[in-house]
Protein backbone atom coordinates (compact mmCIF):
# COMPACT_ATOMS: atom_id res chain seq x y z
CA UNK A 1 0.00 0.00 0.00
CA UNK A 2 1.13 3.52 -0.71
CA UNK A 3 3.30 5.31 1.87
CA UNK A 4 3.45 2.28 4.21
CA UNK A 5 6.65 1.59 6.10
CA UNK A 6 7.55 -1.65 7.84
CA UNK A 7 5.28 -1.03 10.84
CA UNK A 8 3.86 -4.02 12.71
CA UNK A 9 2.28 -6.73 10.61
CA UNK A 10 0.50 -4.52 8.09
CA UNK A 11 0.43 -6.25 4.71
CA UNK A 12 0.60 -4.74 1.24
CA UNK A 13 -2.34 -5.21 -1.07
CA UNK A 14 -2.86 -4.09 -4.62
CA UNK A 15 -5.99 -2.96 -6.42
CA UNK A 16 -6.84 -2.14 -10.00
CA UNK A 17 -8.75 1.04 -10.80
CA UNK A 18 -11.04 0.71 -13.83
CA UNK A 19 -12.00 4.38 -14.07
CA UNK A 20 -10.63 6.44 -16.96
CA UNK A 21 -10.36 9.88 -15.31
CA UNK A 22 -9.27 11.72 -18.45
CA UNK A 23 -12.33 10.50 -20.34
CA UNK A 24 -14.65 11.52 -17.50
CA UNK A 25 -12.96 14.91 -17.23
CA UNK A 26 -13.24 15.54 -20.99
CA UNK A 27 -16.91 14.53 -21.14
CA UNK A 28 -17.77 16.70 -18.15
CA UNK A 29 -16.02 19.75 -19.61
CA UNK A 30 -17.82 19.23 -22.94
CA UNK A 31 -21.15 18.96 -21.12
CA UNK A 32 -20.48 22.24 -19.33
CA UNK A 33 -19.57 23.99 -22.59
CA UNK A 34 -22.66 22.62 -24.32
CA UNK A 35 -24.87 23.79 -21.46
CA UNK A 36 -23.26 27.22 -21.63
CA UNK A 37 -24.02 27.52 -25.34
CA UNK A 38 -27.73 26.80 -24.75
CA UNK A 39 -28.25 29.34 -21.96
CA UNK A 40 -28.53 33.07 -22.73
CA UNK A 41 -25.25 34.51 -21.51
CA UNK A 42 -25.22 37.39 -19.09
CA UNK A 43 -21.55 37.88 -19.88
CA UNK A 44 -20.53 39.12 -16.44
CA UNK A 45 -17.05 38.12 -15.26
CA UNK A 46 -16.01 38.44 -11.62
CA UNK A 47 -12.78 37.59 -9.80
CA UNK A 48 -12.12 36.76 -6.21
CA UNK A 49 -10.04 35.14 -3.53
CA UNK A 50 -10.95 32.49 -0.97
CA UNK A 51 -9.41 30.63 1.94
CA UNK A 52 -10.45 28.18 4.60
CA UNK A 53 -9.94 24.76 6.13
CA UNK A 54 -9.46 21.38 4.49
CA UNK A 55 -10.15 18.01 6.12
CA UNK A 56 -8.01 15.64 4.04
CA UNK A 57 -8.21 11.87 4.11
CA UNK A 58 -7.28 8.93 1.89
CA UNK A 59 -9.03 5.78 0.77
CA UNK A 60 -7.18 2.52 0.17
CA UNK A 61 -8.09 -1.03 -0.73
CA UNK A 62 -6.34 -2.22 2.44
CA UNK A 63 -8.80 -2.13 5.34
CA UNK A 64 -6.16 -3.07 7.90
CA UNK A 65 -5.05 0.58 8.05
CA UNK A 66 -7.72 3.01 9.25
CA UNK A 67 -6.83 6.39 7.82
CA UNK A 68 -8.11 9.45 9.67
CA UNK A 69 -8.47 13.06 8.57
CA UNK A 70 -5.65 15.59 8.62
CA UNK A 71 -6.63 19.26 8.89
CA UNK A 72 -4.91 22.09 7.07
CA UNK A 73 -5.29 25.59 5.65
CA UNK A 74 -6.00 26.11 1.95
CA UNK A 75 -6.70 29.07 -0.31
CA UNK A 76 -6.41 30.63 -3.73
CA UNK A 77 -8.21 32.66 -6.39
CA UNK A 78 -11.18 32.15 -8.69
CA UNK A 79 -12.92 33.58 -11.75
CA UNK A 80 -16.66 33.25 -12.31
CA UNK A 81 -18.47 33.82 -15.60
CA UNK A 82 -22.24 34.34 -15.38
CA UNK A 83 -24.17 32.51 -18.11
CA UNK A 84 -27.53 33.81 -16.87
CA UNK A 85 -29.19 34.82 -13.61
CA UNK A 86 -29.24 31.16 -12.54
CA UNK A 87 -26.16 29.56 -14.11
CA UNK A 88 -22.45 30.33 -13.98
CA UNK A 89 -19.14 28.63 -14.72
CA UNK A 90 -16.32 29.05 -12.21
CA UNK A 91 -12.69 28.00 -12.34
CA UNK A 92 -10.30 28.16 -9.40
CA UNK A 93 -6.63 27.77 -8.52
CA UNK A 94 -6.30 26.50 -4.96
CA UNK A 95 -3.40 25.37 -2.81
CA UNK A 96 -4.65 22.17 -1.13
CA UNK A 97 -2.52 20.34 1.47
CA UNK A 98 -3.97 16.84 1.17
CA UNK A 99 -2.89 13.61 2.86
CA UNK A 100 -4.03 11.68 5.94
CA UNK A 101 -2.77 10.04 9.10
CA UNK A 102 -3.09 6.70 10.88
CA UNK A 103 -2.13 5.23 14.24
CA UNK A 104 -0.98 1.70 15.07
CA UNK A 105 -0.35 0.39 18.58
CA UNK A 106 0.45 -2.88 20.35
CA UNK A 107 -0.27 -1.54 23.83
CA UNK A 108 3.27 -0.44 24.66
CA UNK A 109 4.43 1.23 21.44
CA UNK A 110 2.36 3.62 19.32
CA UNK A 111 3.18 4.57 15.74
CA UNK A 112 1.55 7.71 14.33
CA UNK A 113 2.19 8.27 10.63
CA UNK A 114 1.19 11.39 8.68
CA UNK A 115 1.15 11.78 4.90
CA UNK A 116 1.54 15.39 3.71
CA UNK A 117 0.71 15.71 0.01
CA UNK A 118 0.42 19.33 -1.21
CA UNK A 119 -1.41 20.01 -4.50
CA UNK A 120 -2.51 22.88 -6.68
CA UNK A 121 -6.16 22.11 -7.48
CA UNK A 122 -7.83 23.53 -10.61
CA UNK A 123 -11.56 22.71 -10.60
CA UNK A 124 -14.06 23.66 -13.31
CA UNK A 125 -17.47 24.09 -11.67
CA UNK A 126 -20.96 24.53 -13.07
CA UNK A 127 -22.97 26.61 -10.57
CA UNK A 128 -26.76 26.71 -10.23
CA UNK A 129 -28.24 29.53 -8.14
CA UNK A 130 -31.43 28.51 -6.38
CA UNK A 131 -34.34 30.92 -6.95
CA UNK A 132 -35.26 32.98 -3.88
CA UNK A 133 -37.94 35.23 -5.34
CA UNK A 134 -35.81 38.32 -4.77
CA UNK A 135 -32.92 39.92 -6.62
CA UNK A 136 -31.42 41.13 -3.33
CA UNK A 137 -29.97 39.36 -0.33
CA UNK A 138 -28.31 35.96 -0.06
CA UNK A 139 -28.19 33.67 -3.10
CA UNK A 140 -27.90 29.94 -2.30
CA UNK A 141 -25.98 27.88 -4.84
CA UNK A 142 -25.15 24.26 -5.64
CA UNK A 143 -22.24 23.29 -7.85
CA UNK A 144 -20.33 20.35 -9.28
CA UNK A 145 -17.52 19.65 -11.68
CA UNK A 146 -14.20 17.94 -12.35
CA UNK A 147 -10.80 18.98 -11.11
CA UNK A 148 -7.20 18.36 -12.03
CA UNK A 149 -4.54 18.73 -9.35
CA UNK A 150 -0.78 19.04 -9.72
CA UNK A 151 1.68 18.01 -7.05
CA UNK A 152 3.16 21.12 -5.43
CA UNK A 153 6.64 20.12 -4.36
CA UNK A 154 7.73 16.94 -2.62
CA UNK A 155 5.29 15.32 -0.24
CA UNK A 156 6.34 14.12 3.19
CA UNK A 157 5.86 10.93 5.20
CA UNK A 158 6.24 11.72 8.90
CA UNK A 159 6.37 9.12 11.68
CA UNK A 160 6.28 9.46 15.46
CA UNK A 161 7.00 6.28 17.45
CA UNK A 162 6.13 6.68 21.13
CA UNK A 163 7.40 4.17 23.72
CA UNK A 164 8.29 4.35 27.42
CA UNK A 165 7.65 8.10 27.50
CA UNK A 166 10.00 8.74 24.57
CA UNK A 167 9.38 9.78 20.95
CA UNK A 168 11.32 8.72 17.87
CA UNK A 169 10.38 11.19 15.11
CA UNK A 170 11.42 10.89 11.47
CA UNK A 171 10.52 12.46 8.13
CA UNK A 172 10.98 11.06 4.61
CA UNK A 173 10.21 12.36 1.14
CA UNK A 174 7.33 10.70 -0.71
CA UNK A 175 8.66 9.01 -3.83
CA UNK A 176 5.56 7.06 -4.87
CA UNK A 177 3.10 9.92 -5.38
CA UNK A 178 1.87 10.69 -8.91
CA UNK A 179 2.39 14.16 -10.31
CA UNK A 180 -1.32 14.67 -11.07
CA UNK A 181 -4.65 13.81 -9.50
CA UNK A 182 -8.01 13.77 -11.30
CA UNK A 183 -11.26 13.97 -9.38
CA UNK A 184 -14.74 15.35 -8.93
CA UNK A 185 -16.21 18.05 -6.65
CA UNK A 186 -19.73 18.52 -5.24
CA UNK A 187 -20.73 21.42 -3.03
CA UNK A 188 -23.22 23.95 -1.71
CA UNK A 189 -22.80 27.56 -0.71
CA UNK A 190 -24.18 31.08 -0.78
CA UNK A 191 -23.31 34.59 -1.92
CA UNK A 192 -23.99 37.74 0.11
CA UNK A 193 -23.83 41.23 -1.47
CA UNK A 194 -21.60 43.76 0.28
CA UNK A 195 -21.48 47.13 -1.48
CA UNK A 196 -19.46 46.54 -4.68
CA UNK A 197 -18.24 43.11 -3.48
CA UNK A 198 -19.76 39.77 -2.59
CA UNK A 199 -18.97 37.46 0.30
CA UNK A 200 -19.01 33.80 -0.65
CA UNK A 201 -19.13 30.72 1.55
CA UNK A 202 -19.14 27.11 0.46
CA UNK A 203 -18.77 23.58 1.73
CA UNK A 204 -17.55 20.99 -0.74
CA UNK A 205 -16.64 17.32 -0.98
CA UNK A 206 -14.01 16.02 -3.41
CA UNK A 207 -12.64 12.62 -4.33
CA UNK A 208 -10.03 11.22 -6.70
CA UNK A 209 -11.30 9.20 -9.65
CA UNK A 210 -8.11 7.12 -9.91
CA UNK A 211 -5.14 6.10 -7.79
CA UNK A 212 -2.60 8.72 -6.73
CA UNK A 213 0.09 6.07 -6.21
CA UNK A 214 2.79 5.11 -8.69
CA UNK A 215 2.89 1.63 -7.14
CA UNK A 216 -0.43 0.56 -8.65
CA UNK A 217 -2.41 0.21 -5.42
CA UNK A 218 -5.82 1.84 -5.36
CA UNK A 219 -5.15 4.85 -3.10
CA UNK A 220 -7.30 7.98 -3.55
CA UNK A 221 -7.67 11.42 -2.01
CA UNK A 222 -10.93 12.32 -0.26
CA UNK A 223 -11.46 15.81 1.16
CA UNK A 224 -13.98 18.14 2.76
CA UNK A 225 -13.32 21.86 2.46
CA UNK A 226 -14.88 24.89 4.13
CA UNK A 227 -14.15 28.16 2.32
CA UNK A 228 -14.81 31.87 2.79
CA UNK A 229 -14.25 34.20 -0.14
CA UNK A 230 -14.60 37.71 -1.52
CA UNK A 231 -15.44 38.47 -5.15
CA UNK A 232 -14.91 41.75 -6.98
CA UNK A 233 -17.03 42.98 -9.88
Amino acid sequence: MIFMKNAGNVNRKKGVCKVDPMKKLTLTVLAVLCAASLVPAAGKLTFGVKAGMISANMLTADNEVQWTAKWGIMGGAFACFALSDMFAVQTEVLYSPKGARYTLTDGTTTLTATVVAPYIDIPLLLKFFLPTGSSEGARPVVFAGPYIAFKAGAGKFKTDIAYSGQHDVSEDTLTNLKGTDFGFVLGVGAEFPLNTMKITIDVRWGKSLSTISTEGDNTKNKVWTFLLGFSFN
